[in-house]
Formats: structure tokens, sequence, C-alpha cells
């Protein structure tokens, strides 16, 4: 039993936090903007299906040559005459105070791919050249331009509309871990060359942390974004972060939560058509399970989450929209929490029901993660992944890959038909 004084203590202290949270949810609620937009629809890009196209699948490592200890969480771009932007980050280990965020841009060049069979594998080497990596931010940067002190850096995701201006939305840490960490936006009219000065982004009123980035965005008709983020103060939660063009190089920011929690986190979500789009999230907790979740009104409101049937134990996922409506996963097809294999598996309806299709790197010893999937105008699929926290690995292929690796599983009598498994 607390004695008077000691409660009398705790009585001072409770009410100095109760004081402390009305001021920071005054001040963020005083910065936060209406939406510009009330009904917002997604944009699908126009089909790209080549006739009767061979098939062509390409990997590299990005970073071959960078000796560092650790890289993790690639994001990727397209500008408008093709160059593509990728980052990622990189250092001694999570948080540690040499950690940077590195960029490399490849430019357009027309694709010779060297087409081989093996066994059931089509594989091919790639032509194209990506620029050596280059510091985009660093935590002493990060610290003086957003006026604060920073621990440490971490995901970070770029991207760009048809104006060829880049958006880099990236994590810093002032206190603790991940659930202390806070998102900036910082963008680039010059392909990544020099940055303007990063904003930090007002969306929480429990002193503005634990919000964190990991999935591809979704273009919105008439421009702005919608960028699947997550929380993780109290709990796992997935949200959705709006991004809506207020003047040059300015943003409205405003915030929704999808359906699901208190362990749902790192949602992907891909939209089906303007209205329509399902999500996918891990699962921290001992289900083993990808949950799905969908909406018809753009986000405003999500169905309950239900499972499928797709092991995956608490590792990053990726989806995205074929040019022809399918889906396709990237997953950690284990029960483990090892993360020594990385698949694809494909959906006909909506993420219903899925079919494993192809293997992109399997060792017992490996670690394969975090991927995040890409499309450019020419229709071809890009992967990005963490091969062996070390690197950061690149895979491209085409429609026609895809239909000839499900063929070929199929004919093999490989793969399973996997659905969302009834609660």
């Amino acid at each position: 039993m607390l004695s008077s004084e000691a409660s009398h203590c705790w009585k001072w202290r409770l009410f100095f936090i109760g004081v402390t949270l009305l001021v920071a949810g005054f001040i963020f609620f005083k910065n936060k903007k209406p939406a510009a937009v009330a009904e917002p629809r997604f944009q699908i890009r126009a089909a790209v299906i080549s006739q009767n196209e061979k098939p062509f699948y390409q990997e590299e490592t990005i970073d071959s040559k960078e000796t560092y200890r650790m890289a993790h969480v690639a994001s990727m771009t397209e500008l408008p005459d093709g160059t593509l932007v990728t980052t990622w980050y990189a250092g001694s280990g999570e948080l540690q105070p040499d950690v940077k965020i590195y960029g490399s841009i490849q430019r357009r060049k027309e694709v010779s791919p060297i087409i081989h069979d093996e066994g059931s594998e089509l594989v091919g080497t790639n032509p194209f050249s990506w620029s050596a990596p280059f510091v985009v931010m660093t935590r002493e940067e990060a610290a003086k331009e957003l006026g604060c002190y920073v621990k440490g850096l971490g995901n970070a995701l770029v991207f760009s509309g048809e104006d060829g201006v880049l958006h880099l939305l990236y994590v810093t840490v002032s206190v603790g871990k991940w659930s202390g960490s806070q998102l900036n936006l910082a963008s680039s009219r010059d392909q990544g060359k020099t940055w303007l000065k990063s904003r930090r982004l007002l969306l929480s009123p429990f002193f503005n942390l634990s919000e964190l980035v990991k999935n591809a965005p979704t273009l919105l008709v008439g421009g702005g974004w919608m960028v699947p983020v997550y929380q993780e103060f109290l709990g796992k939660f997935p949200e959705l972060l709006w991004l809506w063009p207020d003047g040059k190089d300015s943003f409205t920011v405003t915030k929704s939560r999808i359906a699901g929690g208190c362990s749902f986190f790192q949602p992907s979500v891909t939209a089906l058509d303007e209205k329509r789009a399902v999500a996918f999230c891990r699962d921290y907790q001992a289900s083993g399970k990808i949950w799905r979740s969908e909406t018809d009104d753009a986000g405003k409101s999500w169905s309950t989450p239900q499972p499928i049937d797709l092991p995956n134990h608490d590792s990053g996922i990726a989806s995205i929209r074929l040019a022809n409506g399918d889906l396709l996963l990237a997953f950690n097809d284990t029960t483990t929490s090892a993360r020594n294999n990385l698949r694809l598996a494909i959906s006909h309806d909506a993420g219903k029901t899925w079919h494993r299709i192809a293997t992109i790197a399997d060792d017992p010893h490996g670690d394969f993660s975090y991927p995040y999937f890409f499309m450019t105008r020419d229709g071809n699929i890009h992967l990005l992944y963490s091969w062996q926290r070390k690197h950061i690995h690149h895979v491209m292929w085409n429609q026609a890959w895809i239909d000839a690796a499900a063929a070929e599983a199929i004919k093999k009598d490989r793969p399973s038909s996997f659905s969302l498994v009834s609660q």
C-alpha cells in the first residue's frame, strides 16, 4: 500500500502527464488541416500487356561493392523519362548513429535480355547499370533540418508523380526504439542531387510519436498520394497517410486507420479500381498468418480482417496488381521466425485465394526480407529485397514470365490453392 507521501507524489506525476498530453493534443489539432479532397479516388495505371513477348527474368545486387554491415528496407520509383530511383538505409545496425539513407539511380536503356532455360527457371542477366550508391540523408543533416535531436534514421520511401519531383518519406527516432519514431518529408526537383529542407509531419497527439512506413504508395486521381503507414505505440496499428498537394512541393497531410489491431502492421495496400482496394497486413503475434481487409469506398471504411492461408511468421510482405488484374504477393513462406526463403504467390480473385508460383530466394542459412514491389510504365515488375541484411537485391520480370512460371508450377503439380480461413 502506498504511503500518503508516495500517493501525493503520484498524483502530481499524473497531473503533469495529463497537462502534457493536453498541450500536445492542442498543438496537434491546432496544426492539423482539413483534407483537401473529401472523396479520394485511386488512380489505376493503364494496362500494358505486350503480345507474343518472350519471358524474361533478371536479377542483380544494387550495392554489391558497399562494405557496410547492414542494408535494409528498400523502395523504388520511376521518373517521367524512365529513370529509376531506389533508396534504402544502411550502417552498422538498426538505429545506430552511423546509419544513413542511401540512393541509387538507373538511367533508361533498351532491354536486351539474355534468356535460357534452367529446368523450370527462366533466367537472364540485367543489362542496366545502377549508379554508385550516394547518401541521401544522414542523422546529422536530419537533426539540422528538423531543428531537433535525432538518435537514428530508419525506413525510407521514395516516390514521384508525373511532375518528376522526388519525394522522400523517412523515419527518424529521437528517443527509445521504433515506437519513438516520427515521419518526415523531403522533396527534390533534380533527381535527388539536392533536397529541399525536411518537414516533420504532425500525425499523432501523443508527442507525435510512433509512425513508420514500409510499402508502396498509391497515386490518387487529381494528384495526391495514399501511403500505407503504421503505428507501434501501445500496440501495432495499420494506417493510411493521405498527402494532398496544396502548393509547390507542399502537402496537406491527414491520416486514417485501417480496420484491425492491435497486432497488425506494415500494411501493403493494392488498389483494384478507383474505389476498391485490398490491404494485406503482417501480424506480430503468433497467428503465423497474413491478414486481408478490403474497402469499396476508397479507404474510408474497411472490412474486418481475415487471414489468408499462406504461412508468414511476423515478416514483411508486399503486394501488387498486375496489368491483367491479378494480384502478386511476395512473402516469407515459413511458420518459424526464419526468413530463409522469399516466394511469390498469385491470386485471380482479389487476394481471396492464392497459388504459389515461384521461389525468388531459398537458403537454409539465408535471410531474404522486406520485399518491395514496383511496376514501371512498360509493364515490367520490379522486386527489391534485403539480401542477408547486407545488400539490396533487385529482380525484374515481365508478365510473360509470370504466366510461364504459373504454367510451369501447375504442370509440375507444385502449387496449392489457398483461401481465406473461415473464422
